[in-house]
């Protein structure tokens, strides 16, 4: 058995591509309905093609990938319908993980969201929205990891990733990073209190209204059919 512990396991070949075209995805330079040419990723990757490959059936499984028989790989696109169910599933489990977190956040925990909160500042200033993106994503994901509900964390991943692909646009309008953020300092401080009833319910409204960010962003294209929100027939969630 290895000794290595997990941060300090070298990955393979297969699993580097895999991680790097996560990265192309994650930042919209492969956007939703792409192709994935595996010729070309295979050069810019440096690999030949057969990695690539590999790394496509790998993403299709965690769904960021489709794979359609004799015409390639694309990157998914999501309806508005799936985005929406993902957005409510997520406002449950984040909600939970939160008042979990209340009453058992240790020190070390603590710090370690001071300090993406701290990292979201400093992207708000700098109007860097690359950089607050990706200290949100770790912010929420560390809020599952230390919730200490693993079966939990596995499905909030999962379905989030599908999510990543939509995400960035909910901080184009002028303002929604600060207000993300701010919402994220109210959650921490009802976790820091020991509040799980209030960590909660801020959880739960906080993914609610990166719904209502995510709604208030997008526009009709990557396979979104989204009627103006004027006219949209369901109620707006609560901000």
């Amino acid at each position: 058995m290895s000794t290595k512990s997990a941060p300090d396991r070298v990955l393979s070949l297969g699993e580097k591509v895999k991680a790097s075209l996560e990265g192309l995805i994650g930042s919209g330079e492969l956007p939703p309905g792409a192709r994935l040419n595996e010729v070309a990723l295979a050069k810019r990757l440096g690999v030949s093609r057969g990695p690539v490959r590999e790394a496509a059936r790998a993403l299709e499984k965690t769904g960021l990938v489709t794979v359609i028989l004799n015409r390639g790989a694309f990157v998914r696109t999501m309806g508005i319908d799936e985005a929406m169910q993902v957005y409510e599933m997520n406002s449950v489990m984040f909600g939970f993980a939160a008042a979990r977190l209340a009453v058992a956040c240790t020190g070390e925990q603590a710090m370690a969201l001071r300090a993406f909160l701290a990292e979201m500042d400093r992207a708000i200033e700098a109007e860097e929205k690359d950089a607050f993106f990706a200290a949100n994503v770790l912010f929420h994901e560390r809020i599952l990891a230390f919730s200490g509900n693993a079966v939990m964390e596995q499905v909030y991943l999962e379905h989030t990733r599908k999510l990543q692909l939509l995400r960035r646009r909910s901080f184009d309008r002028t303002g929604s990073m600060s207000e993300a953020n701010a919402e994220h300092r109210r959650l921490l401080d009802a976790i820091l209190a020991g509040d799980a009833s209030l960590a909660r319910q801020l959880g739960e409204a906080h993914t609610r209204s990166g719904r209502a960010r995510f709604l208030s962003a997008i526009e009709y294209r990557d396979g979104l059919q989204l009627a103006p929100a004027a006219k949209r027939p369901r109620s707006q969630p609560a901000a």
